[in-house]
């Protein structure tokens, strides 16, 4: 059992406090295993919910949780007590139990100096006695625990303890059960990492096959890639059941196979949704007609809503130096920004990446020069009052020329955050902005009113302490206020299980003046519970829900429920992605306080005379609002 009084460790920053565990020596014999069992995502089963509920009433404590601990997460099999069925594992008090024997036991976490400032003991669900017992498989290796929590100190005596690894044993018995029932095939397949369902092999395996393969063909030039997602792949598990899910997947891998059946060819599951299949650039992709893939006839019986939803993105591209596993995740990024602008038809969308994935792969290696000679540049556009249609706020926008064509920053994001810089881009453009402000303050002329620059940020990085104490040291470099800056926060939907750190971070930065702006708010994280806890003066409605009104006559409506039910929390609604003049007016109708996009004015480079600049701004909005009216 652990000691209860564990020497005194530093958490980053030099200070003691809570570090998430370590992997596990053999974490990846451990994962596979776990992941064989098929238990994680699966549906509540009474025998685990029973069996929680009993063992919270012998030891009479409110959180009693079956709680198996995956790459990034720790997945609750049964949670009595608590609604949450997952979290971080950095948060995990069960991933540092699988470094135990037979126990972890913390009877006070407020008092140890690992757990004291972990966001589950300062916020919900407040942990204070934890005692979790670990569950092995059938090798030995550690999946999980069996565990206990209570909100107050506790102790368990030597019999508690045994009691409590004796109900772990019943646990324990019902998961290798649960493996002992899948089939044969099921075993034999993904002992191998091949998926049961597609036949294709799973993202390890793939990526492990992918290094040989590619190097194989290096010298083969351009290669090609197609990727088939189904988007709605959660509604449908939930809406149709399991066996309806898997049976979509199968069929989508039957239709790829007849297309693509070359022996040659690199085909895998890379993920819960997505299927990839590598191939070299002599394979013919144009022509194909995609939508047959949910065409089949025992799937027209269903509603629209019902039918799987698929996005496809193909292309060819050279790679040189990226590793398979690197080059999966951009394919993968790129594949997911297609949602937002690839065309849809018949319930496929169908994105050319060629081009890029091309440019993404060319870039990686030229952004962080860029960066450092100070290559990138910010541009402004302007945030106009609804009404009035007058200048309220500006966002600052990231720009970078490259040969004479700007690159787009979608692209750049994902480069710098594969590059592993993007912190350092935060910062640049911060000091960047804050510049800008420091000179405008000094030389305008006047009563010229500063209006405050919107910079984006994520969730994630915000509650960082070294973000927010660089914001602060470079605000005081500029001699600046924190009311002339407004923070837009993407990323919050990560935060509605435990909001605490990014509520306390929000208003520890508020008290300096800083305002925010939740940045694209739905469609599928469209928590009211949760903005009504951040200290934010306005929220950015996703783009997609503004373009579903051309396609769905009920979306006008949600969206004039949504604006109402933020001016009840006296939040203002912001409309974005505003590129005709013909939207205006649909925006206000609908109860919109802000509106935001090309409508009003392409961005801007900034001048450096803060009257001209406003001047240049007022002029650009003025002939917008006399295209409009022309119309």
């Amino acid at each position: 059992m652990a000691d209860s009084t564990p020497k005194t460790t530093l958490a980053p920053g030099g200070r003691p406090g809570f570090r998430p565990a370590a992997p596990h020596p053999r974490e990846e014999e451990r994962l596979n295993s776990l992941h064989s069992l098929h238990v994680l995502d699966s549906d509540h089963e009474k025998r685990y919910d029973d069996l929680t509920r009993l063992v919270a009433d012998i030891f009479d404590v409110p959180i009693c949780l079956v709680s198996l601990v995956d790459e990034d997460r720790q997945w609750f099999k049964a949670h009595c007590g608590l609604d949450a069925r997952q979290t971080g594992r950095d948060l995990a008090f069960c991933a540092h139990a699988l470094h135990e024997e037979r126990f972890l036991v913390i009877n006070d976490a407020r008092q140890d100096e690992r757990f004291f400032d972990n966001a589950l003991v300062t916020g919900p669900p407040h942990v204070c006695f934890y005692a979790g017992a670990v569950l092995r498989d059938s090798s030995g290796l550690p999946l999980g625990t069996l565990c206990l929590i209570d909100h107050k100190p506790r102790q368990l005596d030597t019999a508690q303890l045994e009691r409590l690894e004796r109900c772990a044993l019943l646990v324990e018995n019902e998961l290798i059960q649960r493996d002992a029932l899948l089939a044969e095939r099921a075993r034999a397949t993904l002992q191998a990492n091949i998926d049961p369902i597609t036949g294709y092999s799973l993202r390890r395996r793939y990526l492990q096959r992918m290094t040989a393969w590619l190097e194989e063909r290096a010298s083969q030039g351009a290669l090609q890639v197609i990727l088939v997602k189904l988007q709605n792949a959660e509604r449908l598990r939930k809406q149709q059941g399991v066996d309806f899910y898997e049976g979509v997947l199968q069929s989508l891998s039957h239709q790829l196979n007849e297309n693509f059946d070359d022996e040659g060819l690199l085909k895998g599951r890379v993920s819960h949704d997505t299927l990839m299949i590598l191939l070299p650039r002599d394979q013919a992709l144009h022509g194909m007609r995609w939508h047959r893939f949910v065409e089949q006839p025992w799937l027209l019986h269903l509603s629209a809503n019902s039918r799987p939803d698929l996005l496809i993105g193909a292309g060819t591209f050279v790679s040189d130096s990226m590793s398979a596993a690197e080059l999966v995740e951009v394919v993968e990024e790129e594949l997911v920004c297609a949602s937002e602008w690839a065309p849809k038809e018949k319930g496929v969308q169908f994105a050319d990446l060629t081009d890029n994935l091309n440019l993404r792969l060319e870039m990686n290696n030229r952004f962080a020069q860029a960066l450092r000679d100070n290559e990138l540049c910010i541009h402004l556009q302007p945030i106009v009052t609804a009404g009035s249609q007058g200048l309220s706020g500006q966002e600052v926008l990231l720009r970078w020329q490259d040969k004479n064509r700007w690159i787009p920053p979608h692209q750049m994001l994902r480069i710098a955050r594969h590059a592993g810089l993007d912190e350092e881009l935060d910062i640049w453009v911060l000091r960047r902005s804050c510049a800008l402000l420091s000179h405008w303050l000094a030389t305008r002329k006047g009563d010229d009113t500063l209006l405050p620059l919107s910079l984006n940020i994520t969730a994630s990085r915000l509650i960082e302490t070294e973000y927010m104490d660089a914001l602060r040291r470079v605000l005081r470099l500029y001699r600046l206020k924190g009311d002339c800056l407004r923070l837009d926060i993407s990323g919050v939907e990560s935060f509605s299980a435990t909001p605490e750190p990014l509520v306390l971070a929000m208003k520890s930065l508020a008290n300096d003046g800083i305002s925010f702006c939740v940045d694209r708010f739905g469609p599928e994280h469209d928590s009211l519970r949760l903005l009504s806890m951040l200290s934010i003066t306005s929220v950015k409605l996703h783009p997609r829900w503004i373009s579903l009104l051309q396609t769905d006559p009920r979306q006008a409506r949600l969206l004039k429920a949504w604006t109402a039910a933020l001016h009840m929390l006296e939040i203002s609604a912001v409309a974005v992605g505003i590129e005709h003049s013909r939207q205006r007016q649909t925006m206000m109708d609908l109860g919109f306080d802000q509106l935001q996009g090309y409508a009003f004015g392409e961005p801007m480079a900034p001048e450096e005379d803060y009257g001209k600049w406003l001047s240049k701004v007022e002029t650009s909005l003025e002939q917008h609002a006399g295209d409009s009216a022309a119309s």
